[in-house]
C-alpha cells in the first residue's frame, strides 16, 4: 500500500507556480490604468494594491517609465500574435468577423493604451518610436490577412482601396473612446461592441455574399 500511495503521489500534476513579483505588479498596474488612467494612477498606489512596500517595487521598477514600458511590451506581444493570426478559411463568413473581434478584445484588455496613448509617451518617451513601428508591422500583418480574404473571395476590394480601408479601420479602432456616444463616462463592454461595430461596418460594402451551406 506505501508504494502504491508513492506512485499515486508521482503521478499527480505539479502545482503551477504562482506568479512572479513582477508580473503581480504589471497584473495590478494593467487594471489600475484600464480602471483610471496612466497618469493618475501612482506606484504608492500600485504597490499598495499588490500587497508589496513601495522599496519592493522599487526593486524591480525603479522609475514608473519603467514599468509602463514593461506593460506595453507584453501589449505589443500580443498585438503581434493577434493581428498575424491567420483565418484557417479566410472564406468563411465569421472568419474576419472573428480576427476582428479578436483585436477588440486585446484592445479591451489594453484600453488605457489606446485612451491615454499621449499621457503614456509622456511618462515614457522611449516609447514613441516603439508606438509608430508596432502600427506599421500590425497594419502590415492585418494587409496580409485582409488579402487572403480577397483572394478567397471573400472580400471584393482592390489593392488600392484595401490600403486606404485598413488606414480607415486603423484610424477609427484607436480613436473610437473619444467619440463613444456615452462621451466622458467610464468605459463599459457596451461601448466595446459600439466600437467594434463602427469597424465592422467599415468592411461590410466590400464582403462577399455569404456562401449557402
Amino acid at each position: 500500500m506505501a508504494r502504491g500511495r508513492a506512485s499515486l503521489k508521482e503521478e499527480r500534476a505539479p502545482a503551477l507556480a504562482a506568479p512572479s513579483t513582477r508580473d503581480r505588479i504589471l497584473a495590478v498596474s494593467l487594471a489600475l490604468f484600464n480602471a483610471r488612467g496612466l497618469g493618475r494612477v501612482t506606484t504608492a498606489e500600485i504597490a499598495a494594491a499588490t500587497g508589496i512596500r513601495e522599496g519592493n517595487l522599487q526593486y524591480h521598477f525603479p522609475r514608473k517609465s519603467g514599468l509602463v514600458e514593461a506593460m506595453f511590451a507584453g501589449f505589443e506581444a500580443e498585438a503581434v500574435a493577434v493581428a498575424g493570426q491567420m483565418p484557417a478559411d479566410p472564406a468563411a463568413p465569421e472568419a474576419l468577423l472573428a480576427y476582428q473581434r479578436a483585436w477588440f478584445d486585446l484592445i479591451w484588455r489594453y484600453r488605457c493604451v489606446y485612451r491615454d496613448g499621449i499621457a503614456m509617451v509622456e511618462i515614457a518617451p522611449a516609447l514613441r518610436p516603439r508606438v509608430h513601428a508596432l502600427r506599421a508591422r500590425t497594419q502590415e500583418l492585418a494587409r496580409g490577412v485582409f488579402e487572403a480574404a480577397a483572394r478567397a473571395g471573400r472580400l471584393r476590394i482592390g489593392p488600392d482601396a484595401l490600403g486606404r480601408l485598413i488606414d480607415n479601420a486603423w484610424i477609427v479602432s484607436s480613436h473610437w473612446m473619444s467619440h463613444r456616444p456615452q462621451g466622458g463616462t467610464a468605459l463599459t463592454e457596451a461601448d466595446l461592441d459600439w466600437g467594434f461595430a463602427q469597424v465592422r461596418d467599415l468592411f461590410t460594402p466590400y464582403l462577399a455574399p455569404d456562401r449557402p451551406d
